[in-house]
């Protein structure tokens, strides 16, 4: 944090001109109190100690870190959660379609499913507003938020969602585990539930995916299966 606030002032200056216009230097940023005889293998980069410790000091285009920890969290979040709680995708929906799946009475279940943890997308908090009128008499609200306030949450959003991310696929993994279990037991083919096809000669010589049968998370559609499998290896 305090590497963003010493390079702060330089920062925005970058953002009042255009990149390509301005040379920002280190040697403008405040003075390391020792310059140390090492190298991080970038020329934009210089080694010192600073209040007794050794920091890394380098220039940073505030807008762009910014920019890329959002487009970071709200991929994570897609990846977990989907785009809204009314369609709801990603993760979530995989282990709430499993869950469903593994309470079915034909595979064992009771015919209720696992709760499902809280659909949430912890990102979007309303900010707090300060209200102002202009000159022509209209209320304006005005969204105040300190930089530095900024950037320690989006670290500390990424962080929670990156545990939440592996919580997650830990869920899913071993609901799949339990329903193909469950598959198996009841004399189901686990395999059903996944696409199956050949590959077969498509245009300009290339080779292309042709499903033989849609898949399918029926049981009673993979008992019918079962049965012609059988059949056929009889005749």
């Amino acid at each position: 944090m305090k590497l963003f606030l010493w390079l702060l002032p330089l920062a925005l200056l970058t953002q009042c001109s255009s990149k390509k216009d301005v040379t920002v230097s280190l040697e403008e940023a405040p003075k390391m109190d020792q310059k140390l005889n090492s190298t991080t293998g970038s020329r934009g980069e210089k080694v010192g100690v600073k209040d007794d410790t050794v920091k890394i000091q380098k220039t940073v285009y505030l807008e762009e870190d910014l920019a890329k920890s959002q487009r970071e969290i709200e991929d994570l979040e897609n990846a977990i959660y989907g785009q809204s709680k009314k369609h709801p995708g990603g993760m979530y929906l995989g282990l709430k379609s499993c869950r469903n799946r593994l309470a079915d009475p034909r595979l064992g279940g009771n015919g209720v499913s696992e709760p499902m943890e809280k659909w949430e997308k912890i990102s979007a908090k309303d900010p707090d507003f300060n209200y102002h009128v202009d000159r022509d008499k209209n209320v304006v609200a005005v969204s105040e938020e300190d930089l530095a306030s900024r950037i320690s949450n989006l670290r500390k959003l990424k962080n929670i969602l990156n545990d939440t991310y592996d919580a997650f696929q830990t869920k899913l993994d071993n609901c799949q585990q339990n329903l193909e279990t469950a598959m198996i037991k009841n004399g189901m083919n686990p395999n059903d539930m996944k696409a199956q096809g050949e590959w077969v000669d498509g245009p300009n010589g290339y080779k292309v995916w042709k499903m033989k049968k849609p898949t399918t998370n029926d049981p009673e559609e993979m008992m019918k299966r079962k049965s012609q499998r059988e059949k056929s290896s009889e005749e």
